[in-house]
């Protein structure tokens, strides 16, 4: 089978577009404490004024995201109503709360990513909804079900600890509550935590800097939708070519007089062909379809037996055919499976390397733009608008080579040895991976015996199914993916994870449990189960440009998905089904009312 590319040629372009990344190392410093406007919320008009609350529920969530919206709906349809939700944002909404930078919006199809389509009856207005509209929907699920008297808002929990005498959490806030909760519902998304670039002299500039996530509308004007009239008269520099930078990057180019990117490694871009939803297709939908979609897209996107393609988007195109050929063996050339997928792979990049060359006018800009590694070294990222914005006179590329910005000034950035002078730097860098270890953590979840869960968890997660952890009672994780199954529609897991935590603390409440723990022997069991079920993915790892799917580069630390179970999401699913039907009577040690 000819391919008509040179992939020993290709294999050595990667390597070497590799090593220019891992010639240069950075870290990245706390924005809690290292810039002042951080710690304040941009959305809130006026601080909520209450009294101090204190008050005993059945079932606290620590956040108000859509992970505990779709935590909180599980626990409704239990029968489960004594709930609280505690969140310092002033809305539901989570990340969609947060982040309101213009161009934002989800990259996976909105008809699988939001949750409770049916139940709340939201029909979205695309094929990808906006970060609007996804703010919108967390509001209009809170409003359905009654969530907004269960939640505390503007709140920040100082204290998450177990205490033994009463089985009891006792949750602590900034506000002098105290709430004593039967069971604990961790719901901290594991991307919810941003970081800074430790860039020399970030902290020296003297002109407006911030993060996407605490997005200045008052500086920029305009909204999510973009108009930024506030930038007209200024030069603008943007760090980062991940999913976000690559969303704002096309605002910057109609609104500010001078637009930078810079660059350390270039994003792999595909066409992600929006466009509105068909709302007599969505209402003629029947019942359980929601469900049934989020499931078809998983099984395509992992080349899993699947009769149809219902979401035929970007991500199926690419991803389906790519898993699937990894099983085919070429009988001509004689291929492994992984060497067939490896092929495929190179021929994915090489269509998005030429819609490059298609699609941006300047040959030199284009080529800059051209990614060189494999699709799946970092998320795959997917735009209508992103390259077009380089053919914009006001735009330019500042392609680093790899080393990234070297330093930041009073008055600007110098990389490739210029200066650059900017009136406002947007540092699009993303966020720490993770919730609850010890870079992640916003609070000390404190379990029996004084144990806190960041240190248990400081050299990786420890635990049974990613969701319960020895030493911790009546505590559940949702949302995770560290030591759990995996899938890029993070909110299918959620659903997951919420649906057997409702069930657990139901059956719990019904028999008259009054705490229930896993134990280390089941931890180490399920460690074991891991790792029978581990697909090596190292020398993938190894050879990828840095990111944040291996580490940064640094492999001689286990990378995000040497954590998640092997056996894929499926089959967590059924694990956690057995498990909660019965399967956690022999990893868990329970005590009863008295």
């Amino acid at each position: 089978m000819s391919s008509g590319l040179n992939t020993e040629q290709l294999r050595q372009k990667y390597l070497e577009e590799r090593d220019k990344r891992l010639s240069v190392k950075r870290d990245y410093i706390d924005p809690v404490g290292s810039f002042p406007d951080f710690d304040r919320d941009p959305w809130i008009a006026d601080k909520i004024e209450r009294e101090p609350l204190t008050e005993d529920v059945d079932v606290l969530m620590t956040g108000a995201g859509l992970s505990a919206l779709v935590s909180a709906a599980a626990l409704h349809d239990a029968g489960i109503a004594n709930i609280r939700m505690i969140d310092v944002a002033g809305d539901f909404g989570g990340v969609w709360y947060w982040n309101r930078y213009p161009g934002v919006r989800c990259d996976i199809e909105s008809y699988v990513y939001l949750p409770l389509l049916e139940e709340v009856g939201t029909i979205p207005t695309e094929k990808y909804s906006t970060g609007k509209e996804i703010f919108e929907h967390a509001q209009a699920i809170g409003r359905h079900y009654n969530f907004y008297d269960k939640a505390l808002f503007q709140t920040k929990i100082t204290e998450a600890r177990w205490d033994e005498a009463t089985s009891r959490w006792h949750v602590s806030t900034d506000r002098g509550d105290l709430i004593r909760s039967r069971f604990l519902i961790g719901t901290s998304g594991y991307l919810h935590y941003p970081k800074f670039p430790n860039i020399p002299g970030i902290r020296d500039f003297k002109g407006k800097l911030f993060h996407p996530c605490r997005w200045d509308a008052k500086y920029t004007g305009g909204d999510s939708n973009g108009n930024l009239s506030g930038l007209k008269d200024q030069r603008v520099a943007l760090i980062g070519t991940g999913a976000t930078g690559i969303q704002i990057m096309p605002h910057l180019a109609k609104s500010a007089k001078q637009a930078y990117l810079f660059q350390r490694t270039p994003a792999a871009v595909d066409a992600r062909n929006n466009r509105p939803t068909d709302t007599h297709w969505f209402k003629n939908q029947k019942q359980g379809w929601h469900a049934e979609r989020m499931d078809n897209f998983h099984a395509v996107i992992t080349g899993m037996p699947a009769d149809v393609d219902l979401v035929d988007d970007c991500w199926t195109h690419a991803a389906g055919p790519l898993f699937k050929n990894a099983q085919v063996i070429d009988p001509e050339n004689e291929l492994a499976a992984s060497e067939a997928m490896q092929l495929r792979d190179y021929q994915t990049m090489q269509g998005i390397r030429d819609r490059v060359d298609r699609v941006v006018t300047d040959p030199a800009t284009a080529e800059k733009l051209k990614a060189w590694y494999n699709l799946y070294c970092k998320r795959p990222l997917y735009a209508d608008d992103y390259l077009e914005s380089f053919n914009s006179p006001n735009v330019r590329l500042i392609d680093t080579d790899g080393r990234g910005v070297e330093r930041i000034t009073e008055t600007g950035l110098v990389a490739n040895g210029e200066h650059f002078e900017v009136d406002c730097i947007i540092v699009a860098s993303g966020f720490q991976i993770g919730a609850y270890e010890p870079a992640t953590a916003t609070f000390p979840i404190i379990g029996r015996d004084g144990q806190v869960l960041a240190e248990k968890w400081a050299n990786g997660v420890y635990s049974v199914h990613g969701l319960w952890a020895s030493g911790f009672p009546n505590f559940q994780v949702v949302g995770t993916i560290l030591q759990a199954g995996v899938s890029f529609n993070y909110m299918w897991l959620a659903k997951e994870h919420a649906l057997h935590a409702a069930a657990m603390i139901s059956r719990a409440l019904t028999e008259g449990m009054a705490s229930i723990e896993v134990t280390k022997d089941a931890e180490d069991r399920w460690n074991d189960e891991m790792n029978r079920k581990a697909q090596d993915g190292t020398k993938f790892a190894e050879d990828c440009t840095p990111g944040y799917f291996n580490n940064e580069g640094d492999t001689s630390k286990p990378v995000l998905f040497a954590n998640t179970y092997g056996g894929g999401a499926r089959e967590y699913f059924g694990i956690l089904q057995a498990w909660r039907d019965g399967g956690f009577t022999a990893d868990t040690v329970i005590t009863y009312q008295k």
